[in-house]
C-alpha cells in the first residue's frame, strides 16, 4: 500500500488527557494524526472550586515543557515542595523535600481542565491533526500493511486507515476488547472519594500521604489556596460516607487527617470511583499499541498513573521520530520491530510502578499489630536513610532509569 492510500500515519482512540497529549507529541513529530473521541473534547467547562486535578511528577513537567505546553500551564500549576508520609495511630513519619533532592519542585498539581484546555488550544493550530468527535468505535481491521477503524458518527459510519493504531481509551479499553487482548485485574474492594478542600493554614506546597486502616488518604496542594483530596474507602463504608452531610463528613476527614493544616474550612463536592489494578496481557501487536490506563491502570496511591502514561507518550514518540529520521518515507511506524522495541523500553517501568503501588496497598492495608509496628519502624528508618529516600524520590519524580529525550528536558529533534 502506498503512503498516499493512508488517511493518516497514526490513529488514536481516546481523547482524554493521555490521548490528547499523545496527539500533541505526534503533531510535533509532523505525523498525520487522527484522533477518535466519544465526547466533544472542546466542551471543557469553566473554572470552579471543585475542578478535578492531576499530580505531575518532575519528569512529567519536563515532558510537557519539551512539547511546548508548559508555558501555558505554569501560572496555574501548584508546585509540590515536600511530601509528608505517615500512618494514622503510629509513630513512624517520613518526609521527602525538594531542597534535599536538588529540584525546584518534586512535582506539580494542576487542574485537568487547565491541562486539557491548553492541549486543545495548541492542537487547534496543528495542520497535521484531525479530531473526529463525537464518534464511537465500531470495528478494527488489521493486515500486514495497515490498520482500519470503522467509527459511527451522527450522519453515518466512516473508515479511517493508518499505519499505527494507539489505544488511549482507559482501563476499560474498547480497543483492547476489539483486539481480543486479555487483561488481569486485581480488585482492591476500595473506592476513592475525591474532593477539594480549604484549610485554616495555607499548604505552602506541602503534600501529604497518610495511611489509615481503611486505605490511604492523599492531600495535594492546589492553586487558589485549595487542596485536592483522594481518600480511599473500603466498599462497605462508601455509601455511608457519601451520604454524610457536609459537617459530619468534614469532621471525619479532620479526625482522619489531623490538624497539620489547622481546621478544614470548606468542603467541596464529593465524587467516587472504584479502585483496581488492571494490566493488559499484551501492550503491542499487529500495528496496535496500548498506552496509559489501557496498558496498565494503577491504584491512585503515590499518584503515578498519569506520569507513567506520559512516559509512554515520550518513548513512543521518540522511537517513531527516530525511525522516520533514519528511514525517511520508507519508515514503517507500525512495524513489528518498532513496536517490540517500544514494548521492551516500557515494560520494566510499567511493571515496577504497578508492583510498587500494589505492594503499598497490600502492606498498609494489613491491620495486624506486629506488621503495623514494623511499618512504623520502617518509615522512621526510611526517613534517616538519605540513599533510600533519594532513590524513591527519583522514581516518584519520574527521573529514574533510562529517560526519553522529553523527560530529560530535550525536544524531540
Amino acid at each position: 500500500m502506498s503512503n498516499n492510500n493512508f488517511d493518516c500515519d497514526v490513529l488514536i482512540i481516546g481523547g482524554g488527557l493521555v490521548g490528547s497529549v499523545l496527539a500533541t507529541a505526534f503533531s510535533r513529530a509532523k505525523l498525520r494524526t487522527v484522533l477518535i473521541e466519544a465526547r466533544d473534547p472542546k466542551e471543557l467547562g469553566q473554572a470552579s472550586f471543585d475542578d478535578r486535578s492531576v499530580a505531575l511528577a518532575n519528569g512529567s513537567q519536563r515532558i510537557l515543557d519539551g512539547l511546548g505546553l508548559w508555558e501555558a500551564l505554569v501560572s496555574d500549576a501548584e508546585p509540590i515542595r515536600s511530601i509528608h508520609i505517615s500512618e494514622r495511630g503510629r509513630f513512624g513519619v517520613s518526609r521527602i523535600l525538594a531542597t534535599e533532592e536538588g529540584v525546584p519542585a518534586l512535582g506539580y498539581t494542576l487542574e485537568n481542565r487547565v491541562l486539557i484546555n491548553a492541549i486543545w488550544t495548541d492542537l487547534s493550530r496543528e495542520k497535521c491533526f484531525t479530531c473526529i468527535a463525537p464518534a464511537q468505535l465500531k470495528k478494527i481491521t488489521r493486515n500486514a500493511d495497515a490498520v482500519k477503524a470503522e467509527v459511527s458518527l451522527a450522519d453515518g459510519n466512516q473508515i479511517i486507515t493508518g499505519r499505527l493504531l494507539v489505544a488511549a481509551d482507559g482501563a476499560r479499553s474498547s480497543v483492547r476488547e476489539a483486539l481480543s487482548i486479555d487483561m488481569m485485574e486485581d480488585k482492591y474492594s476500595q473506592n476513592a472519594v475525591v474532593l477539594n478542600i480549604k484549610t485554616e493554614v495555607h499548604h505552602n506546597g506541602r503534600a501529604f500521604e497518610r495511611f489509615t486502616t481503611g486505605g490511604p488518604l492523599a492531600l495535594l496542594p492546589l492553586s487558589r489556596s485549595r487542596m485536592a483530596v483522594v481518600w480511599t474507602h473500603p466498599e462497605e463504608e462508601l455509601e455511608r460516607s457519601m451520604l454524610l452531610d457536609e459537617v459530619a463528613f468534614r469532621d471525619e476527614l479532620q479526625n482522619t487527617f489531623g490538624h497539620r493544616l489547622g481546621k478544614l474550612t470548606r468542603i467541596g463536592v464529593r465524587s467516587s470511583y472504584p479502585l483496581a489494578r488492571v494490566r493488559s496481557e499484551q501492550r503491542v501487536g499487529g500495528r496496535a499499541v496500548l498506552v496509559g490506563n489501557a496498558a496498565v491502570s494503577l491504584h491512585p496511591v503515590a499518584g503515578q498513573a498519569f506520569n507513567v502514561a506520559l512516559r509512554d507518550v515520550a518513548v513512543l514518540t521518540e522511537i517513531i521520530n527516530e525511525e522516520r529520521v533514519s528511514q525517511g518515507l520508507q519508515a514503517d511506524i507500525g512495524g513489528s520491530e518498532l513496536l517490540a522495541r517500544y514494548d521492551e523500553l516500557r515494560r520494566n517501568d510499567q511493571r515496577r510502578v504497578a508492583a510498587f503501588t500494589h505492594a503499598l496497598i497490600r502492606l498498609f492495608g494489613y491491620r495486624g499489630s506486629p506488621v503495623a509496628i514494623t511499618r512504623a519502624l520502617g518509615l522512621m528508618a526510611f526517613d534517616i536513610m538519605p540513599g533510600a529516600k533519594a532513590q524513591l524520590a527519583r522514581h516518584t519524580m519520574g527521573l529514574a532509569g533510562r529517560l526519553p529525550r522529553l523527560a530529560r528536558g530535550l525536544r524531540l529533534a
